[in-house]
């Protein structure tokens, strides 16, 4: 996961799983990170930066165009 980039961040978990289901779907293989933190400490999500939707660098350009970040 150390290789992977951040693509866009989300408040909350539902929001980051359907960018990184539209991800998938046009072929970028994606991941959501914090979900567990947010799930269980949900007052940490703002000082952790959000939710994270990550993939590897060389997707990033596809990823944000997909996003439209």
């Amino acid at each position: 996961m150390d290789d992977l980039v951040t693509v866009t961040t989300f408040p909350d978990v539902p929001e980051a799983e359907l960018a990184r289901e539209r991800l998938e779907l046009e072929g970028v293989r994606a991941f959501v990170l914090s979900a567990q933190t947010t799930g269980v400490m949900p007052f940490l999500t703002a000082s952790s930066g959000g939710v994270h939707v990550k993939v590897k660098p060389s997707d990033l350009a596809k990823a944000k165009e997909i996003l439209g970040s």
